[in-house]
């Protein structure tokens, strides 16, 4: 998943663009734990991800995030 599929699936989730940016922390995105709750539940069933939601937690950044999506979906 490329940073702007990953910035295009939070947007759907409700965060604002602007705010999305990769060395954004989850916090300044807005990501609180109810959206990584549903983000990791999208990943996992609309595009076969399964990113567990610990490490979602425990990434600081939106950059962050988009690598362990990457690990976690074979493409790193």
């Amino acid at each position: 998943m490329t940073f702007d599929e990953l910035k295009n699936l939070l947007v759907s989730l409700g965060l604002d663009p602007e705010d999305v940016t990769p060395e954004a922390s989850r916090e300044e995105a807005g990501l609180d734990s109810l959206l990584l709750t549903e983000l990791a539940l999208v990943l996992r069933k609309e595009r076969g991800v399964p990113v567990p939601e610990e490490e979602l937690y425990a990434a600081p950044t939106i950059a962050a995030i988009e690598r362990l999506v990457a690990v976690h979906a074979g493409t790193v």
